[in-house]
């Protein structure tokens, strides 16, 4: 996925919602984000845009609810 892509997903949401992170399909957690990062891992020069955007994980909240599993499709 692309910033561009995130983005125009988001679009038509709700501004006002909290943003959660869904992890491993197989034991499903949600968890907070911490954080967004950008870095270009292959080159430390500050000078170059950024090439990846990091979501950093935040606090793990709990079990991811079952039917937010259905509707993600795990």
């Amino acid at each position: 996925m692309r910033v561009r892509g995130l983005i125009e997903e988001l679009e038509g949401m709700n501004p006002e919602a909290e943003v959660r992170f869904a992890s491993q399909p197989g034991w499903p957690f949600e968890y907070a984000i911490q954080g967004v990062v950008e870095c270009n891992p292959d080159e430390e020069s500050e000078d170059e845009p950024a090439e990846v955007v990091y979501l950093v994980e935040g606090n793990q909240i709990g079990y991811l609810p079952g039917d937010v599993k259905d509707k993600i499709g795990w």
